[in-house]
């Protein structure tokens, strides 16, 4: 097995035209830091016709034209940094005098930074970690890192002529940086599918954002499910003239639990004998009818007699 057959493996690196020699491998300090660097070359016969002028090269009007050595950014080998300091070839067309360097599939045009480690950023950042972070680990620019996240959004192309039926709405608490420190999404109710997230869950974004969708689009909604905020309401209400609202059970239950406790606090307060019956006992008052025993009687603390959960 050659040496380049073994860095290409272990350095993922998928060009054929990959070629690196027997002392390969040095560390250096680049930017200060300890790092791996990988010297290789690149370099393969002239192409066929050149890409400014297209003339073909039947009679050797591309010729080999010296090379250029770039350094290119790879993922970390044993979190050590990375780089691959490529020798690329040049050549250059008789008939019109243009140069051009041969390319690659490790890395886009002008660039210095390979597609291996632009896929681990995208990776990284469906984990719960900050921009520097990605950026500390992958050694490039908390700038290198926003601005490839921002390219991979804009693949993301929203459908503005379909919605789902049924839809659910809700919201989390993301970045501190959203508006109304609450981010909203919602997601087709029968799949699963998260449809899109936006930075602000307030009413007027919310309207402004579906109704760019298209009439069509919002008049096949048939369900909305939900929670009890109230500028949900009044965004369904607005935007899908035909969606019912569905309640979410959790946070009906939730209502009703709150509204209970409340109660009991209220009465703990204004009535002092059963006070401490009430505060040690609460989840009692919460517990489903048909699970409380009503069998084995026992002493409990705060009454006199023997009695039962159900008592």
């Amino acid at each position: 097995m050659s040496i380049t057959h073994s860095i290409v493996s272990v350095l993922n690196l998928k060009d054929p035209h990959l070629h690196f020699s027997e002392d390969c491998v040095s560390s250096q300090s680049i930017r200060g830091v300890d790092s791996l660097v990988f010297s290789g070359s690149l370099s393969y016969d002239p192409p066929s016709s050149c890409p400014l002028c297209g003339s073909s090269n039947p009679g050797s009007a591309i010729i080999k034209h010296g090379t250029k050595s770039s350094l290119i950014t790879l993922p970390s080998v044993s979190r050590r940094p990375a780089y691959l300091r490529l020798k690329k070839q040049r050549f250059l067309c008789k008939h019109c005098g243009h140069t051009f360097t041969a390319s690659t599939s490790i890395v886009l045009p002008h660039c210095f930074i390979s597609n291996n480690t632009r896929l681990s950023i995208a990776l990284d950042a469906k984990m719960k970690t900050s921009e520097k972070d990605i950026a500390f680990r992958h050694s490039v620019s908390h700038a290198t890192v926003n601005s490839l996240l921002q390219q991979l959004y804009q693949d993301f192309k929203v459908q503005r002529n379909f919605l789902p039926p049924h839809l659910c709405f809700d919201e989390f608490r993301s970045v501190k940086g959203v508006d109304a420190s609450m981010s909203f999404l919602f997601l087709n109710a029968e799949s699963g599918q998260i449809l899109n997230i936006l930075p602000d869950r307030r009413m007027p974004a919310l309207i402004r954002y579906f109704m760019s969708y298209s009439r069509k689009a919002r008049e096949a909604v048939k369900t909305v499910c939900m929670d009890m905020y109230s500028p949900y309401f009044s965004v369904v209400h607005h935007c899908f003239p035909h969606a019912k609202i569905i309640l979410d059970r959790f946070h009906i239950v939730q209502l009703l639990s709150r509204a209970l406790n409340k109660t009991r606090v209220n009465f703990m307060n204004q009535s002092k004998p059963h006070y401490n019956k009430l505060k040690r006992y609460w989840k009692l008052l919460l517990k489903f009818e048909d699970d409380l025993n009503d069998q084995d009687f026992k002493k409990w603390v705060c009454f006199p007699s023997l009695m039962r959960e159900i008592d």
